[in-house]
């Protein structure tokens, strides 16, 4: 895909056209292909169908502008020998090697949160897992550049837990920090599918 990224503040996106290569193997098997833009943690953006053929070049408009993909929610560990680098909810998750105490976040599940329906009462359990993390460690957390607070944390090695309210969320989402864009073949012996993840710019 040409341009490989999206822009994105304070959770909203533009319009932007796209140019989009895809190759189908086994064509005379397939009956029907799509192009799918899925938002995790929000549902499906954009669907629409695609002519069935060993290689093709599309351009398309992506219009996300009227979705909220939703804060920015960001973690590190204090630590007693030091605090850890910021890691972006919904991030890839970072190869960390076990033998080496650096200062990185490995990952923080889950990678995105539903928009809370109803009462903005509760929150969603965290996992922050870290090589370097142990009791003694304590959490911290921004919602756009503001902290808010975990509750319920424990610490033990290698991982702090703790729920993340609703409330500090504002009833938004939390999307994983890119777009899934699916290329889905129908017919026999199928759906196939391949994705490509076009990674916000922020």
């Amino acid at each position: 895909m040409s341009p490989d990224t999206i822009p994105v503040h304070n959770g909203h996106a533009p319009m932007v056209r796209y140019s989009l290569t895809y190759e189908i193997n086994n064509t005379e098997k397939a009956t029907k292909a799509q192009i799918s833009v899925y938002a995790p943690g929000v549902g499906e953006l954009q669907k629409f169908d695609v002519d069935v053929q060993p290689r093709a070049q599309i351009e398309f408009l992506l219009d996300p502008s009227a979705v909220d993909l939703g804060p920015t929610v960001r973690f590190r560990a204090h630590c007693p020998g030091g605090d850890t680098d910021w890691y972006t909810m919904g991030s890839q998750p970072e190869e960390v090697s076990q033998h080496v105490s650096g200062s990185q976040i490995g990952n923080v599940s889950p990678s995105y949160i539903q928009a809370a329906s109803g009462t903005s009462d509760g929150g969603v359990p965290v996992t922050i897992w870290g090589p370097q993390i142990k009791p003694g460690c304590t959490p911290e957390a921004q919602v756009d550049g503001t902290t808010v607070e975990l509750k319920n944390v424990a610490v033990v090695s290698k991982q702090i837990t703790g729920l993340l309210l609703y409330g500090d969320l504002q009833g938004r989402p939390v999307t994983t920090r890119g777009l899934e864009v699916n290329l889905v073949v129908y017919g026999s012996g199928m759906p196939a599918e391949d994705t490509f993840t076009l990674k916000y710019a922020e």
